[in-house]
C-alpha cells in the first residue's frame, strides 16, 4: 500500500485553539477515507497527547499514525539546512512513497521538503494554500520592515519556483493561484485545483431566506493582508449613508463594539453556522488569500460574497453569488448598498451563492479529488 506522510505544525499547548481547528475538522475532512487506499502518517515535532479527542479520532477514524519528528520549527531561510537534514532523516527513516503538507506551510518549509524528497527517493506533493509570498509582504512591510526588492523577497521567489519544479502535484485552492503558479513550472498540467469543501449538512442556510441585507460579515485573522482597514473605511462610509447597516468582524478580536461595527472573538466549528446565518452577505476584501475556507461556508448558507477582484477573478463569473470590487472602501461600501438598496438583486446573489456552493463547494465531492492528486491517479 502507498505511503504518504504528511509533515504538519507541532501540537502546542499554548496554541490549542490551532489544534482543534486542524484535529476536529480540517484533517478530517482531508482525509476523509484516505486510508484505505493508502498507509497515513503524521509527523509533528510535539504531539497531542495520547488521549486527545481528536488524536483518538484521527488514529480511529482516519487510519492516521502520529510521529514525532526531530526538527526545528523553523522555515527561515538561515534555518534551511538544518531544516532539510531533519526532513531528510525522517524520510529515510520511513521510507514513504509521497510526501506533502496538509496545512499548508510557509514557503521554507515545503523548499526543504522538495529538496529532502528529492535527496531521499520520494515524490513531493506541493499543497500551497495561498500567496504566501504576498502575506508575508504584506504582514512585513506593515511592521516597518521592507521587503519587496530586496533579498528576502528573491529568496523566497527562487524557493517557491523550486519546490512547484521539484513536485510531482501542486496542488492549489483556486483559479487566481494556478494563474499565479503556472509560470513557476515546466509543464503546468501538474497543477491541480483541490479545495476541502464543506460538509453542507453542516453549513445550510436558514430555514427562511432573509428579504433585505443589513448585515454584513467578515471572519478572519486580524491580520494585514486581510484588508480590516478597508472594511472600517467602508463601513465609516456606510454609517453615513446607510446607518442601518451593520458590519460584524469576527475571528481573533477583542470583542466590543464601535460605531455600526461589532468585533467577535473565535468562533468554534459547531458555532460558525449560526454566526453565519445570523448575516445576510460576506465580505472579504483581502489583498493576499487562498481560497479561503468561509467563502465556502458562507455560501453554503446562502450568503453571497464580496470578495476582491485581484484575488477572485478566475474563480467566479457573473452569475456566481460573487460580486468583486477593487481593494478601495468606496467600492466595498458601494457594492453593500446596491445589495441593501435592491431586495430582488439581493434575492437572486443569494440564491446564485447557493446554488454555486452546490455544485462546487461539497466535501463529499472535493475529497476524491484531493485523494487523487496525492496519489498521481486520474480523476
Amino acid at each position: 500500500m502507498t505511503h504518504i506522510a504528511f509533515f504538519e505544525p507541532p501540537w502546542a499547548v499554548h496554541n490549542l485553539r490551532d489544534w482543534e481547528i486542524r484535529g476536529s475538522y480540517k484533517y478530517p475532512s482531508l482525509l476523509g477515507d484516505l486510508s484505505q487506499k493508502a498507509q497515513v502518517t503524521l509527523l509533528m515535532r510535539d504531539l497531542p497527547p495520547e488521549g486527545d479527542p481528536h488524536r483518538q479520532r484521527l488514529e480511529r477514524d482516519h487510519g492516521v499514525t502520529f510521529r514525532r519528528l526531530a526538527s526545528l520549527e523553523d522555515g527561515s531561510a538561515p534555518a534551511g539546512e538544518l531544516l532539510l537534514a531533519d526532513y531528510a532523516a525522517a524520510i529515510g527513516e520511513l521510507a514513504p512513497d509521497i510526501v506533502s503538507t496538509l496545512n499548508g506551510r510557509m514557503i521554507g518549509f515545503n523548499f526543504a521538503l522538495a529538496r529532502a524528497a528529492r535527496d531521499q527517493g520520494a515524490e513531493f506533493v506541493y499543497r500551497i494554500a495561498g500567496n504566501d509570498i504576498a502575506t508575508q509582504t504584506a504582514v512585513l512591510e506593515a511592521a516597518g520592515r521592507p521587503v519587496t526588492g530586496t533579498a528576502l523577497l528573491g529568496n523566497l521567489m527562487a524557493q517557491e519556483r523550486f519546490a512547484a519544479e521539484a513536485a510531482r502535484t501542486v496542488i492549489v485552492m483556486g483559479g487566481t493561484e494556478r494563474a499565479r503558479v503556472a509560470p513557476l513550472v515546466s509543464d503546468p498540467d501538474k497543477i491541480a485545483i483541490c479545495r476541502r469543501g464543506v460538509d453542507r449538512t453542516h453549513f445550510a442556510p436558514p430555514g427562511q431566506a432573509p428579504g433585505h441585507c443589513t448585515d454584513i460579515l467578515f471572519v478572519g485573522r486580524n491580520s494585514e493582508e486581510k484588508g480590516i482597514d478597508l472594511i472600517e473605511g467602508a463601513a465609516a462610509i456606510l454609517a453615513a449613508e446607510r446607518p442601518d447597516v451593520r458590519i460584524t468582524i469576527a475571528g481573533d478580536f477583542a470583542e466590543r463594539e464601535e460605531g455600526n461595527r461589532r468585533y467577535l472573538g473565535f468562533h468554534d466549528y459547531d458555532a460558525l453556522p449560526g454566526l453565519y446565518r445570523a448575516h445576510h452577505g460576506l465580505l472579504l476584501p483581502a489583498r493576499s488569500e487562498g481560497f479561503p475556507q468561509v467563502v465556502m461556508e458562507a455560501m453554503s448558507c446562502g450568503l453571497p460574497a464580496i470578495l476582491s477582484h485581484i484575488l477572485f477573478a478566475e474563480d467566479f463569473g457573473a452569475g456566481e453569488g460573487a460580486c468583486l470590487v477593487d481593494l478601495d472602501a468606496r467600492a466595498i461600501a458601494d457594492a453593500i448598498i446596491a445589495w441593501h438598496g435592491d431586495a430582488a438583486a439581493f434575492a437572486a446573489a443569494r440564491d446564485q451563492a447557493l446554488a454555486h456552493a452546490a455544485r462546487h463547494f461539497d466535501a463529499a465531492a472535493n475529497a476524491p479529488l484531493y485523494h487523487a492528486a496525492l496519489l498521481g491517479e486520474r480523476v
